[in-house]
């Protein structure tokens, strides 16, 4: 460039020169002349070549810089996109965080049902030991007032008998006395009394023999009492063993609970920190975008100190050499927005990982909850059976009680009555009463011997209900620990799904690291660039040839990145109308109330009014339509009855006024009163399409809801 401008300064001062006038002689003018003569023609043409050469370098430049401020407009296009990109992406993570508190909500209200349940159980487990309780005093007060009835049943034996005894004493006295008085005036007849009176010696002993005989036989069975009393015991020791034997059990399954429970606390607490670190390299990752956003304002500053340069060729040099670089700036903004389109696509990705474990979670929630609800009301149903229990208990008690103080009010009656006997008996049979205080003194072993035994029954009773009841309470007590391990288990996937978005966002940081230093090293190339100038116009040419097709490809690149863009957009729109739209369902009959035939000589479009269920307000019983809210896989079914009519009943399912599938029926007979049809079929909707039942001839409803239309979502695609 020098050396032409140095070329054109020595021409024009020859033209210059060759202007005025010489002194020299007319000789050496003339050789002069003569050499510029012949000289100036192929100058100029040198000259207009240079400056068509000019011409068309600031042409070429007026198009680059054209194509290139194009280049540049489509790049702040791309970026505004992104930005909007990145809104929708935040609108995402919000949803995402809703969803989040959501569970968080459900948690709680699960942990409250929880709580609750764990009161119940409580208050069930004291309502049954009071249960318990009352049971084992009214079997008390039964043993107390059957054995208060049997000795008053005893002792009015034992009252009939002495009377009986003591009225016979009282003949055989006054027999005596008679008798007395006949040996007075007989000899002989004393005589004949001795004979009678051995002869009642005779019967008194045989009586004694058989009163003892009596006595061993009650102490035989006595002893048969106490062996059946030993093994009571026996059976009493084992049932206690394993009794002891499921409360360790119990005890075991109560610990290892508590070290579930206290696994559940750390894998929260682990969770906790986790999502702590996943807001912590969420912080570092906007941190290094601002980071990122000065550098890029480092570089825009650098290229606009690029652009300005000289005025002349050089100039125009200069200028080739920035639109060089701000081509590759536009190529790098490119890759830098591949890039972040990437980046965004890991995050959507990542989000809609996060919101369908989130959904998955809330239905887990939402499930255990209503096990808990359910469980929470078998309590409380089964805590009122307790308490009526306690309640009929309690007034079987105070029966029990007033029996038992009435026998106590006979029995003390009876044994007054029966000391008063006693008392003129003894003066009358010494001998026979102290055989009769041995024998009840036996009977009342055998009574107080099968007292015992009742009570070792009472006991052993008590004890295989005591088992039974730690038996239900180990298996209670066995589902809730299955029931923490599966919650142990979800918090565990749970805790790998954040360590994973936890190492997800450390390779977004490490890439956004990588992005901040391949912008500095670009920054730092771009000021190296700044202070090289190009060596010849040749070279500038070829560069911009090469800028051409590169600028080319860019463009191509644009273009491909748009057509990326607009499909993530409407994936990006699909996920949140999914996000938006989570279930649907209805189902309705056709009329609210009343009886009778709907007719239509041509299709009629049926308006089912009487709604069932309208889960998200998509089905419109005003107008019989159902309109698609989502784009996803949908399932329907009608159902037509055909009752006191003589016409046929064609009933269709259309979309979008196109016929799906048809039920129908021939019209009612003499033998053929009533008949239904029916249909179903899955269809593909897309957002907004419509679907409802048409009908010719006469379709029945009633009370019974006879003709009826569903249709609930399967999933979205």
């Amino acid at each position: 460039m020098k050396t032409c401008s140095v070329f054109l300064l020595v021409l024009i001062f020859c033209h210059l020169c060759r202007a005025q006038p010489q002194s020299s002689d007319d000789d050496t003018a003339q050789t002069q002349r003569a050499a510029t003569e012949a000289a100036e023609p192929d100058v100029w043409v040198e000259l207009r070549n240079l400056r068509d050469m000019v011409v068309e370098q600031k042409v070429e430049l007026r198009y680059l810089t054209a194509r290139v401020t194009a280049a540049e407009s489509t790049v702040e296009a791309l970026e505004i996109k992104n930005t909007a990109m990145e809104a929708r992406m935040t609108a995402a993570e919000s949803v995402a965080e809703e969803l989040q508190m959501e569970n968080d909500v459900q948690a709680a209200d699960l942990l409250v049902a929880q709580q609750k349940l764990s009161t119940l159980q409580q208050q069930l487990t004291v309502g049954e030991n009071n249960v318990a309780e009352l049971e084992k005093q009214q079997e008390a007060m039964e043993a107390r007032m059957t054995a208060a009835e049997r000795v008053a049943e005893e002792l009015q034996l034992e009252n009939d008998v002495q009377a009986t005894d003591l009225a016979v004493a009282q003949q055989k006295l006054s027999t005596l006395q008679q008798r007395l008085t006949v040996g007075e005036n007989n000899v002989a007849e004393l005589e004949k009394q001795q004979e009678v009176q051995a002869a009642d010696l005779a019967v008194a002993q045989q009586k004694l023999s058989t009163l003892q005989q009596q006595l061993t036989v009650g102490e035989n069975n006595v002893a048969e009492l106490e062996k059946q009393q030993e093994a009571m015991e026996a059976r009493m020791t084992a049932a206690e063993s394993v009794a002891e034997e499921l409360q360790l059990e119990n005890d075991v399954q109560a610990a290892d609970l508590l070290v579930a429970q206290q696994k559940l606390s750390t894998l929260q607490q682990r969770l906790t920190v986790g999502e702590n670190n996943v807001a912590e390299l969420e912080k570092q990752q906007e941190v290094m975008e601002a980071r990122m956003t000065a550098a890029e304002s480092v570089a825009e500053e650098l290229q606009m100190e690029n652009d300005v340069q000289a005025a002349d060729l050089l100039v125009a040099q200069q200028k080739l050499s920035t639109l060089q670089q701000r081509l590759t700036v536009g190529e790098n903004n490119v890759a830098e927005l591949e890039k972040q389109q990437e980046a965004m696509e890991a995050r959507m990705t990542a989000a809609e990982r996060v919101a369908e474990e989130l959904q998955l979670e809330n239905d887990v929630q939402a499930t255990d909850l209503a096990v808990a609800q359910q469980k929470l009301s078998t309590l409380q149903q089964r805590l009122t059976v307790g308490e009526n229990n306690v309640a009929e208990l309690e007034k079987q008690q105070e029966a029990m009680e007033a029996r038992m103080t009435a026998a106590e009010r006979v029995a003390e009656e009876l044994q007054l009555e029966n000391d008063v006997q006693a008392a003129d008996l003894a003066v009358a049979q010494q001998k026979l009463s102290t055989l009769q205080q041995q024998l009840t003194v036996g009977e009342n072993n055998v009574a107080e011997l099968e007292k015992q035994q009742e009570a070792m029954e009472a006991r052993m009773t008590a004890a295989e209900s005591v088992a039974e009841e730690l038996q239900m309470e180990n298996d209670v007590q066995a589902a809730d620990l299955l029931v923490a391990q599966q919650k142990l288990s979800t918090l565990q996937q749970r805790l790998t799904v954040g360590e994973n978005n936890v190492a997800e966002l450390e390779k977004q940081q490490e890439a956004m690291e990588a992005r901040m230093t391949a912008a500095e090293s670009v920054a730092e190339e771009l000021q190296l660039e700044n202070d090289v100038q190009a060596a010849d116009l040749l070279v500038a040419q070829q560069k911009l040839s090469t800028l051409q097709q590169r600028l080319t490809v860019g463009e191509n690149n644009v273009a491909e990145l748009e057509k990326q863009q607009e499909g993530q957009d409407a994936a990006l729109q699909e996920l949140q109308n999914s996000n938006k739209v989570g279930k649907v369902a209805f189902s309705a009959s056709l009329l609210t109330s009343g009886e009778g035939n709907t007719a239509s000589s041509e299709y009629l479009r049926l308006t089912f009014k009487n709604v069932f269920t309208n889960i998200g307000n998509h089905y419109n019983p005003n107008t019989g339509y159902f309109t698609a809210p989502v784009r996803g896989v949908y399932f329907f079914r009608f159902t037509g009855h055909v009752a006191h009519s003589d016409h046929n009943m064609i009933m269709t399912l259309v979309k979008n006024g196109r016929l799906m599938v048809t039920a129908a029926d021939r019209y009612t007979t003499s033998t053929d009163l009533e008949d239904n049809a029916s249909n179903g079929v899955v269809l593909q909707l897309e957002v907004g399409d419509t679907v409802s039942v048409e009908m010719y001839g006469k379709v029945w409803d009633d009370q019974h809801r006879r003709t009826t239309f569903s249709g609930f979502l399967l999933f979205p695609s």
